[in-house]
């Protein structure tokens, strides 16, 4: 079991502890405009048994909170997935987990000397129009 959940604010702390320049992470736009930090073009949950995909960028802010750990101590919100390269579909379980978190709390929350790498995301598997590509990098820039 990892230790710390990766692209999370407690991920971020811990690296920042080391003798680096950077962090790298993922960034994508939910459907209301806000910048997220989150890996996986997919959040895998369990719905009455059954495991369901919802695409990052199809729900909003307030959707995408709804799973992991809350912000709140002690709350728990919808479970998480993960599906490794094979195919197998594992619940996403850390020795300290931490909730999903925006790109507004990363420079707000994590060490400021820090450089940050930030990878923009796009599923693979969707043809973008220009206009659309453009609107989300003028949503990240607004941070």
């Amino acid at each position: 079991m990892k230790s710390i959940k990766e692209n999370s604010i407690l991920s971020f702390i811990a690296a920042a502890k080391f003798p680096l320049d950077f962090l790298e992470f993922d960034v994508q736009v939910t459907k209301d405009d806000c910048p997220v930090i989150f890996h996986d073009n997919f959040i895998l949950s369990e719905d009455k048994g059954a495991i369901i995909e919802k695409r990052v960028t199809d729900l909003t802010l307030a959707e995408l909170l709804c799973y992991g750990p809350q912000k709140e101590p002690g709350n728990m919100g919808k479970p998480l997935f993960r599906k490794a390269k094979d195919g197998r579909i594992f619940e996403w379980k850390v020795e300290n987990d931490d909730p999903l978190c925006t790109l507004e709390e990363v420079f707000q929350k994590v060490e400021h000397s820090l450089g940050f790498n930030i990878e923009l995301k796009f599923d693979d598997q969707v043809v973008y129009k220009q206009e659309e590509l453009i609107h989300v990098l003028q949503v990240i820039l607004r941070w």
